[in-house]
């Protein structure tokens, strides 16, 4: 369940929606046009642009928020294209983002000890054999998992989605 915090509402999200453009002036002079990039691509700047990469980032980003079936449609998505769709069973990030969910939701609300997403992510490299850069495919269909399954319909601002999307765009303009 997103958080009171998570106010961005987005549908047919596009990965050019998590960047803005505004012409620069300084002194009345032209300077060009400013890009501004989300949380989520400001965490993967100087990073590899992969889909375990993207995942790490939504660590760094919202880490601390406990795992919710949002996160888990997400996270399967991520894993399956990056390996090819080869998901190894229980010793998968979705399987154990699976057992989390079921885990925090056992727990009812309130409960400090449930598991969050930087949990889930941590043991990332281990578990996820293949990886391969982020794709505009790639991106739109994370982003359209998390919408799925969310409830209130919207991506979580810094989560996976957005994470993958900033991922993708970083592949196309490495020099933001």
């Amino acid at each position: 369940m997103p958080s009171p915090n998570d106010d961005a509402t987005f549908s047919n999200v596009s990965v050019e929606e998590h960047y803005s453009f505004s012409q620069s002036t300084s002194g009345g002079q032209f300077i060009g046009p400013t890009e501004q990039i989300s949380t989520a691509a400001t965490a993967l700047i100087g990073r590899s642009t992969t889909l375990t990469e993207a995942l790490k980032a939504a660590a760094i980003n919202v880490g601390h928020k406990p795992v919710e079936t949002t996160d888990l449609a997400a996270i399967k998505e991520v894993e399956a294209r990056a390996t090819g769709g080869e998901i190894e069973g229980g010793g998968s990030v979705t399987a154990v983002a699976s057992e989390a969910v079921a885990r925090n939701k056992r727990m009812g609300k309130g409960n400090e000890k449930k598991t969050n997403l930087r949990d889930v992510i941590a043991e990332i490299d281990v578990r996820v054999k293949k990886d391969r850069s982020v794709t505009s495919e790639d991106a739109e269909a994370v982003v359209q998992a998390e919408l799925n399954h969310s409830p209130l319909n919207h991506v979580i601002p810094g989560g996976i989605a957005e994470s993958v999307t900033a991922a993708c765009k970083l592949n196309r303009s490495p020099s933001l």
